[in-house]
């Protein structure tokens, strides 16, 4: 059975877009935009799909707080 954990996306700018990839299965979800002041309140599965955050948006999750200014991965590996 999964376990879930919250994220937590906070745009800092307007126009942030947090994009989200299936992993394995190649399904795609559709983007969220969030302007300034949005948050955005993701329970994600234990194996949870990569997250990619495109602008300047603060990521909270259980153990840290992250600050992205223009791309932040989450989970999954970034391409080169």
């Amino acid at each position: 059975m999964y376990q879930h954990t919250t994220i937590i996306i906070k745009a800092l700018e307007d126009g942030v877009i947090v994009l989200f990839s299936s992993g394995e299965n190649a399904e795609s979800f559709p983007p969220e935009r969030l302007d300034n002041g949005e948050v955005l309140v993701l329970p994600v599965p234990e194996r949870h799909p990569a997250i990619r955050i495109r602008g300047h948006a603060e990521v909270y999750t259980p153990e840290h707080i992250v600050e992205a200014e223009s791309s932040l991965v989450i989970g999954g590996r970034s391409q080169a």
